[in-house]
């Protein structure tokens, strides 16, 4: 199998495909993901890629998988079920108020009838992507009115194409809203996270790549969890549901205290 992480970019030509496949580790018994990383490309080469793996491919994309549908509008039923308050998350699709409220936030996906501004750009090459990719089908599993539920083993036969999100990827799996990705600690903490689940990069290790690739590997692990089982799903399957290699999410999550630190004289 090979399990495709895909980081959407507004630039046309910096898509960035990571993958992982599986090999038995030689020291621990176990089984390593040994990611490989791909010069980024257009939707249509890394689509392309990716479809040629055959059936053997399933993957995740950081992106929006479709347009909002309003179904937290005011007065919307589903409002009250998930008991958001007036005035807040109205222009969320449910996966992301569902996420937001556990401060992981995301951006607010525009609905059909409204046109993409400059800044949103990189959401319609997310679309183009899903439509790339739609001979996968789009994972969407019996959810019987449910907004949430676990990734089985089997959930392959609801689709083989998911959406995701590293930025709740990586809080998911650390247990907290790490330091920004741009630091070195927040670095740190989300290679640790990856490393932790065997994955490994052979040519110089995680270190060497960029905060993009290191997206499209988390994604990649969101693959992995899609086909092997273990993770979660939540939204509405109506607009979309967001994949996390987690079987459940903690109330929130928040950055850990700043270190320790002595008053001056």
């Amino acid at each position: 199998m090979r399990y495709c992480g895909i980081d959407i970019s507004a630039s046309a030509g910096n898509q960035q495909l990571c993958t992982l496949h599986e090999r038995r580790a030689v020291d621990a018994g176990g089984i390593e993901l040994v990611a490989t990383f791909y010069v980024p490309g257009t939707v249509e080469a890394v689509a392309s890629t990716v479809l040629g793996f055959g059936g053997e491919a399933v993957a995740a994309v950081d992106a929006p998988s479709g347009h909002r549908l309003d179904l937290l509008a005011p007065g919307a039923p589903l409002r009250e079920e998930l008991g958001l308050p007036d005035g807040r998350f109205e222009r969320h699709r449910v996966c992301d108020a569902l996420l937001f409220r556990r401060r992981l936030p995301l951006y607010p996906v525009p609905s059909a009838s409204q046109a993409l501004a400059a800044w949103e750009r990189w959401i319609g090459v997310g679309f183009e992507m899903f439509a790339a990719l739609a001979p996968l089908g789009l994972f969407r599993p019996d959810d019987d009115g449910v907004v949430q539920g676990h990734v089985e083993s089997g959930a392959l036969r609801f689709g083989r194409l998911c959406e995701t999100y590293p930025d709740a990827v990586f809080c998911s799996m650390i247990g907290h809203r790490p330091p920004p990705k741009r630091t070195p600690w927040g670095l740190q903490q989300r290679i640790a996270a990856l490393r932790a689940r065997g994955v490994i990069d052979e040519d110089g290790g995680l270190w060497h790549r960029t905060l993009d690739e290191l997206d499209a590997c988390a994604a990649a692990y969101v693959a992995y969890t899609l086909a092997n089982g273990g993770g979660m799903w939540t939204g509405d399957v109506r607009e979309g549901v967001i994949v996390l290699p987690v079987q459940d999410l903690l109330p929130r999550y928040d950055p850990l205290p700043p270190p320790a630190r002595v008053a001056l004289a």
